[in-house]
């Protein structure tokens, strides 16, 4: 009973600092992203936060680009968006830098690269 105890009281210390960890900073990060078969294209992405809910909104060569189903966990954010009318799911994991960056892959197995830079304070 006593260690279930000490795992409740150690489970409840550590959530708020997990918690804190799950929201990305809202602002305009800068980054890249790199289509299939592609190279490398600067891009912006508006992040906004409104209580649990995170919405991205990413810009590269002239095209605005919605992101829909935006999950932040304590070490990776995962999104899609549509091109052209064909999802793409894309999952970041957090870096040292407190960036994000990781593989899109498309249905037909398309596989591009996103990097996200966090705002500058």
């Amino acid at each position: 009973m006593r260690s279930l105890h000490r795992m409740l009281i150690a489970a409840a210390l550590a959530m708020p600092a997990s918690l804190a960890a799950q929201k990305l900073t809202p602002g305009t990060w800068t980054g890249t992203i790199s289509p299939p078969n592609q190279g490398a294209v600067e891009a912006t992405f508006d992040v906004r936060v409104s209580g649990d809910t995170t919405k991205i909104t990413m810009n590269a060569m002239g095209r605005v680009m919605e992101t829909s189903g935006v999950k932040v966990e304590a070490d990776r954010v995962l999104f899609s968006f549509a091109p052209g009318g064909t999802e793409v799911r894309c999952t970041l994991m957090l870096r040292d830098d407190k960036g994000y960056s990781g593989d899109c892959l498309d249905a037909q197995g398309g596989k591009g690269v996103i990097v996200m830079r966090p705002p500058k304070s």
